[in-house]
C-alpha cells in the first residue's frame, strides 16, 4: 500500500510499479504517477482536474468500493478486478484507501495480473540466486584447502620423481591450476563491483572479437543504437556477463549439425518506462543477445539459471548464473525468451548511477 504521501510528486510515488491515482470527493483526478500514466494510456496533463470516469468507466463500482473502504476506514481491496482501458479489458488488484489531504481524499491503487505474476517470477528468481550464491560459495571454500594441498604435494614430487613420471606431476599442477581459477570465479560474484564510466557497445564488441576467431562459422549481426550514453558498471563483471551468455549461444549453434547458417545477434536499444525489481525505472539499456538456435524446451528455461546444470559434455553449468549474478549486483535483469529459431537473452541495465547496488 501506498504510505501516507505530503508531498504531491514526493520521488518514492513517481517511482513505484504500482499505478497510483489520487481524488477527490468530486472523483476528480488530482494526481497520477507515471505508472498510471501507462496503464491508462495518458498523461496527468491531460486528465488532471477531470473525472475520474475518463479512465475508470464503471462509476457505480468505484462509489460502491469507496463506501466500503469509508465504512471501515481502512482500505478496500479487490483481487483480479476487470477494467476498461480504452476498449480493452485489463485484471488487476484494486485497492481503494481513504485519506485526508487538502487537495485529494482517496488513494487508488492498481496492480495489474501481468505484473503481479512478473513479480512473482522475480522474487523466485531472486530467492533460487541467493541459494545458488551461497551453494557456489560453499563449495568453492570446501575444494579450494584441499585443492591447495593436491598441487602443493604436486610440486614437492616433481622434484623427487623420474623425469619419466614427470608429465603426469605436470597434468596435475595443471589440473589443479585449472580448477583453482573456476574456484576464483565461484567466489568472485562475492566481491564488490568497481564502477566506472563504460561504453557498453565497446564492451560488447570485445565480446565479438574474441568469440569471433574462435567460431568463424558464426555470422554475428550488430544492430546496435549508437546513441545510447555511458552507463556506471563494473567493467569486467558486465564483459563477463555478456561474454558468458554470447559463448554459450556459439557452443550451443555448432553442437547442433542442422543449423545451416547459425547466427547471433547483438542488439542494444532505450526502453522507457520499464517496470522491474518493484521499482519504475525511467529509461533502461536493453541488451539483447538473440540467437537462431534450435530453442530452450520450456520446461527447461528456468533450470538454465541453476548452478552445475549443463547439457553439454565439458560444460560447468556456472555461466548463466555468474552472469545472473553480475547483472543483478548492477540492479539490472536478465530475462530470456525462447521458441524455436529463436533464443533471446535479454539484459535490462538502468541508465544512470542508480545501476549501482544497495
Amino acid at each position: 500500500m501506498v504510505p501516507p504521501i505530503k508531498e504531491k510528486h514526493n520521488n518514492d510515488l513517481e517511482q513505484l510499479a504500482t499505478s497510483v491515482v489520487l481524488i477527490n470527493n468530486d472523483l476528480n483526478i488530482k494526481y497520477i504517477n507515471p505508472s498510471a500514466e501507462i496503464l491508462f494510456q495518458t498523461s496527468l496533463n491531460k486528465i488532471k482536474d477531470k473525472s475520474i470516469s475518463t479512465i475508470f468507466e464503471d462509476l457505480d463500482y468505484l462509489n460502491y468500493r469507496i463506501k466500503k473502504s469509508l465504512e471501515r476506514s481502512a482500505t478496500y481491496k479487490e483481487h483480479e478486478c476487470q477494467i476498461n482501458v480504452k476498449s480493452n479489458i485489463k485484471t488487476v488488484t484494486f485497492t481503494v484507501t481513504p485519506f485526508e489531504d487538502d487537495e485529494y481524499q482517496f488513494i487508488l491503487e492498481f496492480i495489474e495480473m501481468d505484473q503481479v505474476l512478473q513479480v512473482a517470477k522475480e522474487e523466485r528468481m531472486m530467492l533460487q540466486q541467493r541459494a545458488n550464491t551461497e551453494l557456489l560459495r560453499n563449495l568453492a571454500h570446501e575444494i579450494r584447502n584441499p585443492l591447495g594441498g593436491i598441487k602443493g604435494s604436486a610440486q614437492l614430487l616433481s622434484d623427487e620423481i623420474d623425469t619419466e613420471l614427470s608429465e603426469y606431476i605436470d597434468v596435475i599442477i595443471s589440473e589443479s591450476d585449472r580448477l583453482q581459477k573456476l574456484m576464483d570465479s565461484l567466489l568472485s560474484p562475492h566481491k564488490l563491483p568497481k564502477f566506472s564510466e563504460n561504453n557498453i557497445h565497446e564492451i560488447i564488441e570485445k565480446v565479438r572479437s574474441v568469440l569471433i576467431k574462435e567460431y568463424p562459422g558464426i555470422t554475428f549481426v550488430r544492430d546496435y543504437d549508437i546513441s545510447l550514453p555511458n552507463i556506471y558498471c563494473d567493467h569486467d563483471k558486465i564483459y563477463q556477463a555478456i561474454f558468458n551468455i554470447v559463448k554459450n549461444a556459439c557452443e550451443e549453434l555448432t553442437h547442433d549439425s542442422s543449423i545451416k547458417s547459425p547466427e547471433i545477434k547483438l542488439f542494444t536499444r532505450s526502453e522507457r518506462k520499464v517496470i522491474f525489481h518493484k521499482k519504475l525505472h525511467n529509461t533502461v539499456m536493453n541488451i539483447s543477445i538473440i540467437d537462431n538456435g534450435n530453442g530452450i524446451p520450456a520446461e527447461k528455461i528456468e533450470e538454465i539459471f541453476f548452478p552445475l546444470v549443463s547439457n553439454k559434455d565439458n560444460g560447468t553449468g556456472l555461466g548463466l548464473p555468474l552472469s545472473q549474478n553480475f547483472i543483478t549486483l548492477h540492479n539490472g535483469m536478465i530475462d530470456v525468451f525462447s521458441k524455436p529459431g529463436e533464443t533471446t537473452f535479454k539484459i535490462l541495465l538502468p541508465i544512470n548511477k542508480d545501476a549501482k547496488h544497495g
